[in-house]
């Protein structure tokens, strides 16, 4: 900061001291006034200890004139947060005042911090500005400030958290209760119990975990009878929000594990974790002999216990439970640590069940003399997976023995095994890990090649051995290598990639060229750029599509001109193309051209302009496609009805309607498509009068396209199943159409349904939760 900076802030601040002086002259408005506190809570700790911490600036030695400066002048939010927590703490109406321009930031975060912050000050004013924010109509920093009233502890924050609390729709609504939860007193309790029997999930679970952070025995009374609720979702809520339990609690959590509740029994585990080491027997049980899911919360729950019984229930699970129970023991005891989980754990990764237990990959995540012997045992002597699972660790610590073992299965192990090679060498960050890597690329051909070089370039972009070896894959003559290093090249970006790029813009290879322009486009167009690809479009008709959509999409007039260019060419795929590109963009340019298209003397042509036309419809596409329908050409007139069904505007609805009505055969063939995208009861009913045609085609036409359909369709579906007279392939396509809608019959129509379409399938087993023991040992 300059002196000239610090002479205009200390300005600032005296102007504002002065001002605030001004304002707060009245005797009675005396400032730095703690705002009123709630009224203290029954059965729990003093409010003194339920406050947030403040202290003077002097006795926590720092300078409340330089922390305001600092906040003042504090360019990211980082730097913000971390000295508007210091002023919370020393802060009072003089520091509030100085620091309102913060409220007023366009930086997002900044004013919800500083809320947060007056919220600690705590004073009368700070409140008086919290509450005004919660009025405020930009959400977040609503939020912020409702959030900041919890933990100001005051009597006004609390009556507005409960006005807002009670108020049903209100966005903030759950956020508020949040904050009662913190303000904790006997209003906020009871306010809090009446909450979670409202019948909004959302209300009640939120009302429930507030209430779990109370901790009064009001709180915790509720909690418990909200145990029985009828939902079990709020049920289950209240016994995750229960921290004591007590012997009779321990025994209804026991009686809900062994009745199997599926809703309640992982929540019940889950609290048995808090009962200490008399839970233990009952979470043995689950452990070994529950349900898949209950075998998981159930052993992390005997890891949240943790002491000498809990890690000996983990050592018997991990040797014994199935391979789900064995796992979560694995990662328990390695989030418990000591020599007593360490010793298990490397029982287990030299054990014959080291692939069912997981325990090599829990070890490669600790640390000490005795980990890194075991994973060179399994090195030596393990399986091939289990030396796949010691690698990555070892080799970051740069053990040679490691290196050595990774280099071999990446030049020599099956397909996944050098992939899975690769990518170790690629983590490990070291030099000599890399430097392997590059020789891998360099003496292999094909996939290997090409994940070695990805790798790479994920991991150093910019290294110059890795841009020979991408340029001379890009020039190799061998084609899915050299498209690959293209796109590689395009990734890494820096500009040996981009001159790479550039020289393959005019090799003799019109597919690499047309790939390395494709590549440049992920760059950026700068001027070299954008003049290599069009002097490379002028050659190659390959790479003049790429360059137009690269330029139409950055919004280059020359991708304009190279789309009027192919449009007037005679190469019917280049226009077409073209056409697709103008579509995306809606510009009036743009649609001139569009509008160009269509009088194409191409009928290819032609249709795609016609079929773009849906894509933005406006007014003058509706207009256009109308106009088409009258077109002297059969398939013109077709394609227009089709695509005015996807523009769906009145007119167009009306259009194709009318076109079903009194249209020539093919006309209203085509749009019956059109009806069968719209949305529209009148659509509906037209579909289901069609649907009796004279016609045989449209009649069929009609059934086909009935899947949108209204309950009218099903009637006529049914009336011609069971119609006699009606023609054998317009009663098959009807009961298949009865079948794919799921249409519920009558047993006479079920039987004939069932002759022409077969029995309806049959939904269910694991994947749709008809059977939940599948993987149960």
């Amino acid at each position: 900061m300059t002196t000239l900076t610090r002479w205009k802030l200390a300005c600032a601040l005296l102007a504002a001291v002065a001002g605030y002086s001004v304002v707060s002259g009245d005797p009675a408005a005396a400032p730095n006034t703690p705002a009123a506190s709630v009224a203290a809570r029954s059965g729990t700790m003093p409010k003194q200890f339920r406050r947030p911490l403040r202290v003077s600036a002097a006795a926590a030695g720092v300078s409340k004139t330089e922390l305001v400066e600092r906040l003042l002048a504090a360019r990211t939010l980082r730097d913000v947060s971390v000295l508007a927590d210091k002023l919370g703490a020393i802060g009072d109406d003089e520091a509030i005042e100085m620091v309102m321009p913060l409220l007023k930031d366009s930086r997002r975060g900044v004013p919800e911090v500083m809320l947060g912050a007056f919220g600690k000050i705590g004073t009368e004013h700070a409140i008086e500005v919290v509450i005004a924010y919660t009025t405020d109509d930009r959400p977040a920093i609503r939020n912020a400030a409702i959030s900041a009233l919890g933990s100001s502890q005051s009597e006004a924050g609390e009556r507005v958290l409960l006005e807002v609390a009670k108020k049903s729709g209100d966005p903030s609504q759950t956020v508020a209760i949040a904050a009662l939860g913190q303000v904790g007193s006997d209003r906020a309790v009871t306010a809090l119990i009446k909450l979670t029997e409202t019948g909004d999930y959302m209300v009640g679970s939120s009302a429930v975990m507030a209430l779990g952070a109370v901790s009064s025995p009001t709180a915790t009374a509720a909690l418990r009878k909200l145990i029985d609720s009828e939902d079990t979702r709020i049920a289950a809520a209240a016994l995750g929000s229960i921290d004591e339990i007590d012997d009779k609690l321990l025994a209804q959590l026991t009686e809900i594990v062994k009745s199997g509740d599926p809703q309640l029994v992982n929540a019940a585990l889950s609290a048995l974790g808090k009962a200490g080491e008399v839970a233990l027997p009952v979470l043995r049980e689950a452990a070994l002999h529950g349900g898949l899911n209950t075998r998981w919360a159930a052993v992390n729950a005997i890891g949240e216990i943790n002491g000498e019984k809990a890690l000996a229930l983990l050592g018997e699970i991990l040797a014994v439970g199935d391979r789900h129970a064995a796992m979560a023991a694995a990662g328990a005891l390695a989030n418990a640590g000591g020599p007593e989980a360490r010793a298990l754990l490397i029982e287990s990764a030299l054990s014959d069940r080291a692939a069912i237990t997981g325990a090599l990959h829990q070890l490669a995540q600790m640390e000490g003399e005795d980990i890194d012997a075991a994973l060179l045992s399994v090195i030596k002597d393990g399986t091939s997976a289990d030396r796949r699972a010691a690698l990555p660790r070892l080799i970051k610590t740069g053990n040679p023995e490691a290196l050595r073992l990774a280099i071999d299965l990446a030049g020599k192990g099956s397909r996944n095994e050098r992939y899975e090679a690769m990518r170790m060498l690629a983590d490990a960050g070291s030099p000599k890990a890399f430097d392997a890597l590059v020789d891998i690329a360099g003496k292999n051909r094909g996939q290997t090649r090409v994940s070695a070089l990805d790798m790479l370039a994920q991991v150093r972009p910019g290294d110059p051995a890795l841009a020979q070896l991408l340029s001379d894959s890009l020039f190799s003559g061998r084609r899915d290598e050299a498209s690959y290093a293209a796109n590689v090249l395009g990734r890494v970006g820096t500009e040996d990639a981009r001159q790479a790029l550039i020289a393959a813009l005019t090799d003799k290879d019109k597919d690499l060229a047309g790939v390395a322009a494709g590549a440049l486009g992920q760059m950026g167009l700068t001027t070299e750029v954008k003049t290599a690809l069009l002097t490379a479009s002028r050659e190659n008709p390959q790479v003049k599509m790429q360059v137009m959509n690269q330029l139409i999409v950055a919004g280059a007039p020359e991708g304009m001109r190279l789309a009027e260019e192919m449009l007037s060419g005679k190469d019917v795929s280049g226009a077409s193309s073209a056409v697709w590109a103008l579509a995306s963009m809606g510009t009036p340019e743009a649609r001139r051209l569009i509008d160009r298209a269509l009088t194409s003397s191409d009928k290819g042509v032609r249709m795609v302009a016609i079929s773009s036309l849906a894509q933005n419809p406006d007014e003058h596409s509706t207009e256009t496609l109308l106009r088409l329908t009258r077109d002297s050409d059969t398939a013109v007139r077709a394609a227009a009805l089709q695509s005015l069904g996807q523009v769906g505007s009145e007119k167009a609805q009306a259009a194709i309607i009318e076109a079903t009505r009194n249209g020539k055969p093919d006309e209203r063939i085509a749009a019956i498509s059109g009806l069968a995208n719209m949305d529209d009861p009148k659509a509906s009913q037209q579909l289901a009068t069609l649907m009796r045609d004279q016609d045989p085609q449209v009649a069929q036409t009609a059934i086909q396209s009935a899947y949108n359909g209204g309950p009218e369709v099903d009637q006529v579906l049914t009336q011609i199943v069971n119609d006699p007279h009606a023609k054998p392939e317009l009663k098959s396509a009807a009961a298949g159409q009865l079948r794919g809608r799921g249409t519920d019959l009558d047993d006479a129509t079920e039987k004939i349904v069932t002759s022409l379409a077969g029995q309806p399938a049959i939904y269910g087993g694991y994947g749709y939760g008809g059977y939940h023991g599948m993987y149960d040992e």
